[in-house]
């Protein structure tokens, strides 16, 4: 399987920490990474939905339905979790 890497932040890394490290350590607070995804996932929506409106192929219009629907599912409980984080205090 391919390793995902993810997009730097706009903020300076420690050469010998992962992104990973960094937010678990809080170097990256973890709601710049939720507004992140729920970011990319809005562009994966939008992007998606209009290559869904050109799709001619009905097989293919269901795969990329099924895919627009994951998306939503994703971003909407990244929403959730980020609002949740911020109500209760716990962004460390």
């Amino acid at each position: 399987m391919k390793k995902i890497v993810p997009d730097p932040p706009h903020i300076d890394l420690p050469l010998d920490r992962t992104f990973s490290r960094a937010i678990s350590d809080n170097i990256v607070p973890k709601e710049y990474v939720l507004l992140n995804i729920s970011n990319y996932l809005m562009f994966a929506y939008s992007d998606s939905r209009r290559a869904l409106e050109r799709v001619e192929d009905e097989e293919t219009r269901q795969l990329l339905m099924h895919g627009l629907r994951a998306i939503q599912i994703a971003w909407g409980q990244a929403d959730a979790l980020g609002a949740a984080m911020e109500r209760t205090g716990h962004s460390q």
